[in-house]
């Protein structure tokens, strides 16, 4: 139990450390700013993860939400035998929790919680008076290519991932390449349906592995 505080009042402090607005929430870049404690092997930077702790679906990260998930994640730590292990028990089992959730035909929870992860944060979103589309910038979509491991499942740089999503703005008629002050931005539609795409294959890939909708149904955090 001493263990589950310890934690919990570590990332108090971190929290209240990086909410320098004092607005009563953290938003993606300043969730991603927190430091948690070095015996503790949490990965904020994980999908699963992020899904968890915004239990809400608003982008928006919480005190009291983040503090639940570090007593579930040090109280699971307790029960695991092998540390070396348990980072990526623990990401699989946030893994299982966002299957559960989206298995069910909710395809779209998943969407719209994705996107205001980055259109909620006005570091990430950028606007131009000649055209009536909100933009994300390169930041931002740097994020989503960490957040949702591009380079790992998919392979290519960070830079051929951006030209990549600047393409199919293009094809769909909502940027042209040759306007120099969307050089390094995406239309926001496009990571929104670059995250439909990415939640179908991940669908597909859990029923392939035989993975059941509602898996986890009788497990909360």
């Amino acid at each position: 139990m001493g263990n589950v505080e310890s934690l919990s009042n570590s990332i108090s402090e971190e929290y209240h450390r990086v909410d320098v607005t004092n607005r009563g929430y953290l938003l993606l870049d300043e969730l991603l700013q927190m430091q948690p404690p070095r015996e503790s092997t949490i990965d904020i930077c994980h999908l699963g993860t992020l899904f968890v702790i915004d239990k809400r679906r608003t982008g928006r990260f919480y005190h009291n939400d983040i503090l639940e998930f570090a007593r579930t994640y040090a109280s699971q730590s307790l029960l695991n035998g092998r540390k070396d292990d348990f980072q990526s028990k623990f990401q699989a089992y946030c893994t299982l929790k966002m299957w559960n959730e989206i298995s069910k035909d909710r395809d779209e929870i998943f969407v719209e919680w994705f996107t205001k992860l980055f259109t909620e944060n006005p570091n990430y979103v950028q606007k131009f008076d000649q055209h009536s589309e909100t933009y994300l910038t390169s930041d931002a979509i740097n994020k989503m290519y960490q957040i949702l491991s591009i380079k790992n499942y998919y392979g290519g740089d960070f830079r051929s991932f951006l030209d990549l999503m600047q393409r199919s703005a293009e094809e769909e008629d909502l940027m042209k390449l040759d306007e120099d002050e969307l050089d390094d931005v995406v239309p926001a539609q496009i990571l929104k349906n670059f995250s439909k795409h990415f939640i179908d294959g991940f669908k597909k890939l859990m029923s392939e592995l035989g993975f059941q909708p509602d898996l986890l149904s009788n497990v909360t955090t």
